[in-house]
């Protein structure tokens, strides 16, 4: 017997999942429950995530996922648009539930990555590269130095 909070839950998942059932079916591509539940996954934690971190918790739900999976499944969510991958210096690529216009901050004492809402200088960054000839197609600010919590 279903309780409503697992109903509940149930249901939230299934509106979630949508968006990625609605790109993969226009491309004629399987909808599987490892490409459901990573995406799942990286959403509810709702912050950056390396491949290796999803893959520990996507393994206790699903077993048998592999670690190719993990990384094709991530660059699958971000070629449709619904994930971003970023490097921020930290050596393993970060992956991002948060696909709207932001910038990141990274602590190099604690090793926190922070969102910083906004495109601030990165629209005068692309027209400078244009201008130069350089074709940019995108670009992202990553700002290195203390938190607040670590600058005391």
């Amino acid at each position: 017997m279903r309780t409503r909070a697992t109903t509940k839950r149930l249901a939230s998942e299934h509106d979630e999942d949508q968006d990625l059932i609605r790109l993969l079916r226009a491309r004629r591509q399987r909808v599987t429950s490892q490409r459901l539940v990573i995406l799942r996954e990286l959403r509810r934690r709702g912050m950056h995530a390396t491949a290796e971190e999803l893959l520990d918790t996507v393994r206790e739900s699903l077993p048998g996922t592999s670690t190719p999976t993990i990384y094709a499944t991530l660059e699958l969510l971000v070629e449709l648009g619904l994930v971003r991958k970023i490097d921020v210096g930290i050596g393993a690529s970060l992956y991002d539930p948060r696909t709207d216009p932001h910038q990141h901050m990274v602590c190099h004492r604690c090793g926190r990555i922070y969102d910083l809402d906004g495109e601030y200088a990165v629209d005068a960054l692309m027209r400078a590269a244009t201008e130069s000839g350089f074709r940019p197609d995108t670009a992202e600010l990553v700002i290195h130095g203390q938190c607040a919590e670590c600058a005391g």
